[in-house]
């Protein structure tokens, strides 16, 4: 089993670095292909994780406000209203179905499902949301790290990034895919800098699109479901600025990998898994060969209580499982229901994306 090695920038704290990554992120060339609003909605919500601190002040706003949070998978959708209200967070709807529409497979008949589907989750709920945040699955986009000359222009550097794409994708055109990238490390001296390239389908984002404006809502935050979980992590675990621990999204057939180090994202990376008995492993085995690690947090809507407990039975470390709502008040309405009694870490990522803010 290989691992597949990814930095992620999302939450460094380097002011530096962040006016770096900002700067060649806001100079639009041929490589990102934009086109229309939705291109630079997604291009600033993927580039607003450079904003991220350790702190969660940057996600209060001082209007009451309720966001939709979806987080879809291969299987399924996890669906929340979050109230934003000053500093307060208040959990007011809370579901999960099985679904045929994923951004990947967006056929006419499954998106008429998953429209009547949301549609019921809103109006059982009595839903007022206005805007919907979607975390999208790891396994649907395209990230990875390149290693860059200095001194390339904007079109040098979007013509490597489209070469990456189509080493990566020879069937699909890079006009096909909205992609963003972000500078991770300079490396001055041998005269290279460490890219991170994420691209997204167009046919995916807008097939999501197009499902939330039949129902008069407006797409609000595109994120990715292991970083919106990252977003949950560091609201409900403000202590995680003070360890060295591993974030693990549990899938069906995939691990994704965050190593979160002092409040940074050190690195992520995912490995593809074939059985729950290869889950344990390699969760184990990393427990045992990462120096330093204090703890591992996982989530994820494969996670159940019996894989829980046998994943924390073969590490040598804390296993903790993630819960989105530790510092998210619940409705009082949403105590009386039994929607509460499914484990919070499996809506993790939901959770996460619906408390991202600007």
């Amino acid at each position: 089993m290989t691992l597949e090695p990814m930095t992620a920038p999302w939450f460094s704290t380097s002011p530096t670095r962040q006016t770096q990554a900002q700067g060649m992120a806001q100079t639009p060339g041929p490589g990102y292909f934009l086109t229309n609003s939705l291109d630079l909605c997604i291009l600033r919500l993927f580039r607003i994780r450079t904003h991220c601190f350790l702190t969660t002040h940057h996600l209060f706003v001082t209007a009451r406000e309720s966001i939709i949070g979806l987080s879809f998978s291969d299987k399924g959708v996890q669906a929340v209203e979050v109230e934003h209200d000053g500093p307060s967070n208040t959990l007011l709807a809370i579901d999960e179905w099985e679904s045929s529409f994923t951004s990947a497979a967006h056929k006419e008949n499954s998106m008429d499902e998953f429209i009547g589907q949301l549609s019921s989750f809103i109006t059982s709920n009595h839903a007022h949301a206005n805007r919907v945040s979607v975390a999208l699955d790891t396994a649907q986009l395209f990230l990875n790290t390149i290693s860059m000359e200095e001194g390339l222009s904007q079109p040098e550097m979007n013509e490597q990034i489209n070469w990456e794409l189509s080493q990566y994708h020879p069937e699909v055109p890079p006009r096909q895919f909205i992609t963003d990238m972000h500078l991770l490390n300079q490396h001055h001296a041998e005269g290279w800098n460490e890219v991170l390239c994420v691209s997204v389908k167009r046919d995916d984002v807008y097939a999501v699109q197009r499902v939330i404006a039949k129902l008069g809502l407006s797409l609000y935050v595109l994120d990715v479901d292991h970083f919106s979980a990252d977003t949950a992590l560091r609201v409900n675990y403000p202590d995680t600025n003070q360890k060295f621990l591993a974030l693990i999204g549990v899938k069906e057939n995939r691990l994704d990998i965050s190593m979160i180090k002092n409040g940074n994202t050190e690195s992520y990376s995912y490995c593809l898994v074939q059985s729950d008995k290869e889950i344990v492993e390699q969760i184990g085995t990393l427990s045992r060969e990462t120096k330093g690690i204090y703890s591992i947090t996982a989530y994820g809507p494969y996670l159940t209580k019996d894989l829980l407990v046998q994943i924390r039975r073969g590490s040598s470390l804390l296993v903790e499982a993630l819960n989105p709502l530790r510092h998210v008040k619940v409705s009082d309405t949403l105590r009386l229901t039994d929607r509460l009694s499914v484990p919070s870490y499996r809506f993790a990522s939901a959770v996460g994306v619906a408390l991202r803010r600007e």
